[in-house]
């Protein structure tokens, strides 16, 4: 959906270098993926997990940012490995025209993936449990997804989104609601690190804020039922980072594409 939104957002001349990155589009064994949208490639980057050579690459998707303290950036992204770094990285490969056509081709879709991880709180969060893994929920009863046991993270990866989008009617609901000029100008500003903590201040509030009597540092009761009181606190929100995720790809596509 980040994707979908973002390719409509695109300038004229940013929409025809993306269509020339992806004309030779391969999938994660290498064989052609026949994709030419930014939706389409957007999961890419968890695609390729499942291969051996992809095992450097496991740090990417993420900030360690404490939920309730701070935190050397050593810490928080060793060496470089988090999505944030990776992402602004990946930006500068896809802006240098001396690059090899397969470089820019996956710095595209790794440029389009973490932007959505960057958007998701439980990917800018850690409260000593792995950005939530460390919690068991139940989902409206279920305790278990298509990965298996449910987690914390793996709702607000997974279930939150899969609810909102049956509740709007499908995928193209969400996708092509119109976004509002000024909301469009107000999320386009600020920085990577600024959307990261904006992010991590959702995890606060909303994604372990929904617990209720949490603490920072303290125990979660487990398993934690998620039920309509906790949904109807997140789900907007999940919408509207949803949202804000294509508005900001499509500003950091332009610019690395369309610098005119």
């Amino acid at each position: 959906m980040i994707g979908d939104i973002a390719q409509r957002l695109l300038t004229e001349r940013a929409s025809r270098q993306v269509a020339g990155l992806l004309k030779y589009d391969r999938l994660a064994d290498r064989t052609p993926s026949r994709r030419s949208t930014l939706g389409e490639i957007a999961n890419w980057a968890d695609e390729i997990r499942s291969e051996a050579w992809s095992k450097k690459y496991s740090r990417w998707h993420y900030d360690d940012i404490p939920l309730c303290a701070s935190a050397p950036q050593s810490k928080i992204c060793p060496r470089g490995n988090c999505a944030s770094a990776r992402l602004a990285q990946q930006l500068e490969i896809l802006k240098d025209r001396g690059k090899r056509w397969r470089d820019r081709n996956e710095a595209l879709k790794w440029v389009v993936h973490l932007a959505g991880d960057i958007h998701q709180p439980l990917h800018a969060a850690n409260n000593g449990d792995r950005g939530g893994n460390g919690i068991s929920v139940t989902f409206f009863g279920a305790d278990r997804g298509r990965w298996g046991a449910l987690n914390l993270h793996a709702v607000w990866d997974e279930q939150l989104v899969e609810r909102l989008v049956a509740e709007r009617g499908g995928e193209a609901a969400i996708t092509a609601k119109p976004i509002a000029a000024s909301d469009q100008a107000a999320w386009q500003r600020g920085s990577i690190g600024a959307w990261m903590a904006e992010s991590n201040a959702l995890a606060r509030s909303v994604a372990y804020g929904g617990i209720p009597g949490f603490r920072c540092g303290a125990a979660v009761a487990q398993p934690f039922p998620i039920d309509d009181a906790y949904y109807s606190a997140a789900a907007p929100q999940v919408e509207r980072q949803i949202r804000k995720a294509g508005v900001r790809l499509a500003k950091l596509l332009n610019e690395a594409l369309d610098p005119r």
